[in-house]
């Protein structure tokens, strides 16, 4: 009996470890089934992640390059509205300044300057008026308006000068040296006529773009002015007497230059005329003081050619602008003087500095 029981405890132990072999793998198997599903899993999610993530960064890509072309566009419409606004800032500031420099040059006539004018209008109006047959030797009604153009201009253009303004070369190309050199061929004075056309409209010109380049610091309409000295004066009025008697005898050479009057002494004089009106403008074009003289000699020559020639209305012109050459060589006087005085402070100034 104990046999037996000794050889089915055997079996029985043989069974079991048969049982436990047989078992162990089945677990094994099955484990390593879990293993390569959660594998393939966890790898379908990784996959499926980096899917998702791709895809995430396609749409942000998408929607920066979306972004980045809206941007520019709203950058273009600005810089294109930014730039439309400074160029109509510009032309406003331009118009502005064209008619604040207007306004300003408008305003800067005094009380006297507006009667001096006033009172040239008049008497020309009223000599056209009520004595039309001692405003010129001629019939030709042109000839007439081109005189009373040019009477009414002269004063205007010689008040612009003693402001300091610019645009007085501009005037006096208009409404003086077109109009004079007509009147003159008229008259006959044919020297005058042609300095007029050949002189006077070419250096208007470049005197107005010199006077441009020379603002006043404070006024911008004011164009700057300076004086010789005294011993200087004495040597521009000699000058001015050589330089007419000069050119005037070579204006005498010209075909037909001393056949415009009967006496041989006024045409010399018209040419000498001509000559000192030159050396006006030339001192003129340099900004000179000394320009007055000239100008006054001019004036004075001119009233007797007038007289002679019986062109009664010009004398306006003459009497008018002798009352402005006074004024303005006065006026051009104290302008210099203030500045010399503030160049002569501020040289201190920076000196105890």
């Amino acid at each position: 009996m104990s046999e037996e029981k000794v050889n089915k405890n055997t079996t029985n132990k043989t069974k079991q470890t048969k049982t436990q072999i047989s078992s162990k793998p089945k677990t094994s198997n099955k484990n390593s089934t879990k293993n390569a599903n959660s594998k393939s899993n966890q790898k379908n999610k990784v996959e499926n992640k980096q899917t998702s993530s791709v895809e995430e960064i396609n749409i942000n890509n998408t929607n920066k390059t979306e972004d980045n072309k809206i941007n520019q566009e709203s950058l273009t419409k600005q810089t294109n509205s930014v730039e439309t606004q400074e160029v109509k800032q510009n032309n406003s500031n331009t118009e502005n300044k064209t008619q604040n420099g207007f306004v300003k040059f408008l305003k800067s006539f005094t009380p006297y300057q507006i009667i001096y004018l006033l009172s040239v209008v008049v008497l020309v109006t009223l000599f056209s008026i009520f004595l039309p047959d001692e405003m010129l030797e001629t019939d030709n009604t042109f000839v007439i308006i081109c005189s009373v153009v040019a009477v009414i201009a002269n004063p205007v253009c010689e008040l612009m000068i003693s402001k300091q303004n610019k645009w007085n070369f501009i005037v006096s190309i208009i409404f003086i040296e077109i109009t004079e050199s007509i009147l003159y061929f008229s008259l006959g004075a044919y020297s005058v006529a042609i300095i007029s056309l050949v002189f006077w409209i070419p250096i208007d010109l470049v005197s107005f773009f010199k006077w441009k380049e020379h603002p006043d610091a404070e006024e911008e309409i004011v164009t700057e002015v300076k004086r010789l000295n005294w011993w200087q004066d004495i040597l521009i009025v000699l000058a001015i007497c050589a330089f007419g008697f000069g050119v005037g005898f070579l204006l005498t050479l010209i075909p037909g230059a001393t056949e415009t009057y009967p006496e041989p002494f006024f045409n010399y004089l018209d040419a000498f005329i001509s000559a000192v009106g030159m050396a006006n403008g030339i001192l003129l074009l340099v900004r000179y003081n000394e320009q007055w003289y000239a100008w006054g000699l001019t004036l004075i020559l001119d009233a007797v050619l007038y007289i002679y020639t019986g062109s009664y209305i010009m004398l306006i012109t003459v009497a008018a602008m002798m009352i402005n050459t006074i004024y303005g060589f006065v006026k051009w006087l104290i302008y210099i003087k203030k500045h010399k005085t503030e160049e002569k402070n501020t040289i201190a100034l920076e000196k105890t500095e």
